[in-house]
């Protein structure tokens, strides 16, 4: 009897637990954020993550393949953050854009992206001609000594990509 007891109170927190989850007054979304950045200032950003394996997913809300691997930058920061790997984000995106800016929030906000997250605030040609790029997406890979490991450009390869941040990771600072 007190078995069944037992089993009926753990199915009615259970249950509480689900309707609450769907309640407004809920737990909040985690505190993500966006901050819009010059691309020497990102520079500067990254070039102060020495001494760490960093990898940057420059993205962009327009960009499907990009959406579709960012998970795979999100599992990379779980796994490996305590090892000394930083993830960062850099969203392409219109920064002048304030529908463009608040779908970027939106998907990073659940995606959980719990990063530095940035909103490269350039005009398009420049941050073409900076990155070598046309469009996302595009990863940079750098070793603890800040110096770029590899770079994949179209065709993002999360297999590739955290295997030389193992590498790396295992390197001395």
């Amino acid at each position: 009897m007190r078995r069944i007891a037992l089993g009926l109170s753990a199915g009615l927190l259970t249950m509480t637990a689900v309707i609450l989850a769907g309640r407004p007054d809920a737990a909040p979304p985690p505190n993500v954020e966006l901050v819009a950045v010059r691309y020497s200032d990102l520079g500067e950003r990254i070039k102060a993550q020495k001494g760490r394996v960093v990898v940057v997913d420059f993205w962009a809300d327009y960009c499907p393949p990009c959406k579709r691997e960012f998970p795979k930058l999100i599992e990379l920061h779980r796994k490996y953050a305590a090892d000394g790997l930083v993830c960062v984000s850099v969203s392409l995106d219109d920064a002048a854009d304030a529908d463009a800016r608040e779908r970027a929030i939106r998907f990073l906000t659940d995606k959980k992206a719990m990063f530095a997250n940035y909103l490269l605030d350039e005009p398009v040609r420049d941050w073409q001609a900076k990155l070598k790029i046309d469009g996302p997406p595009c990863v940079f890979v750098f070793n603890r000594a800040g110096d770029l490991l590899k770079r994949f450009h179209d065709d993002v390869d999360y297999r590739e990509i955290e295997r030389i941040a193992i590498d790396a990771l295992k390197e001395q600072p």
